[in-house]
């Protein structure tokens, strides 16, 4: 029998071996909170220590927007608090990352900014006709860090990536299908059935091995970022972003629904 659990801005459904993590904040187009985020932690939490296999991630049916990112007005305010590094998401991408299980992303709609971290944290994304990606903090002169920019470069090639960061625009589901953002695309009345049988055909396998598999590829790939991390330069470009003028600029702008006026200070 399903087992359900509604939350203040979450909905979990374990079915099997599968947990269901539905993201519930369509009134604020699914933005990433402090508490949501934290509810996210505690599901994945919840999930691994009842044995589940595999992960799904998804908006309620028929939602427009997946995610739309993080609560700009929840960021750290320069000058007072120190800088985040490991922001309260980078703890919930971390648990999805290091989930033992798989984790898919079911995305309906369209995903901006950390909504792409969240989708891109993913072992796999499965969306359709609707679904668009955009990563924008080059519109709020936000700072990434390297972890960041690596989530991107695993999923499609540095000029593509490189395209994706500097015009900030949305690409459509057909385009992120060819480049390997997405795994595989379906009309949304089958969007919920191929993602809950690819599921089952995960849970079907050894769990261990997936595990282990899991660890080795995120391993892999993240030998680039841990060399980079070391790199002092980076770093304090990294700062010099979180205390710019335009980065305040950007996200003023953001809540003002205008134009940003960048200074480049």
């Amino acid at each position: 029998m399903p087992n359900y659990n509604v939350m203040q801005f979450i909905k979990t459904e374990i079915r099997g071996f599968t947990g269901i993590i539905t993201l519930d904040n369509d009134e604020k187009h699914n933005s990433l909170n402090l508490r949501m985020l934290k509810e996210m932690e505690e599901s994945l939490d919840d999930f691994a220590e009842q044995k589940i296999r595999t992960v799904i991630i998804r908006s309620n049916a028929g939602a427009k927007v997946w995610c739309a990112g993080l609560r700009i007005d929840e960021l750290p305010k320069p000058g007072t608090d120190p800088v985040p590094f490991r922001y309260p998401l980078e703890d919930t991408l971390n648990k999805i990352e290091n989930f033992p299980g798989a984790v898919i992303a079911m995305i309906e709609g369209s995903v901006w900014g950390g909504g792409c971290e969240l989708a891109f944290s993913c072992d796999i994304l499965i969306g359709s006709p609707k679904s668009t990606f955009a990563i924008t903090p080059a519109k709020l002169n936000a700072p990434y860090n390297p972890v960041q920019v690596q989530r991107v470069l695993s999923l499609v090639e540095t000029n593509i990536a490189k395209e994706l960061f500097f015009t900030a625009a949305p690409i459509k589901a057909e385009r992120a299908l060819e480049l390997g953002i997405l795994n595989h695309m379906t009309v949304e009345t089958d969007l919920e059935t191929v993602t809950m049988k690819m599921a089952e055909d995960i849970n079907g396998n050894a769990p261990q091995s997936i595990t282990l598999l899991k660890m080795e590829i995120n391993a892999i790939r993240g030998n680039a970022v841990r060399d980079l991390q070391l790199l002092e330069d980076i770093n304090k470009m990294i700062e010099k972003l979180y205390y710019s003028k335009d980065f305040e600029e950007g996200k003023k702008a953001f809540l003002e629904k205008r134009r940003p006026d960048f200074s480049g200070e």
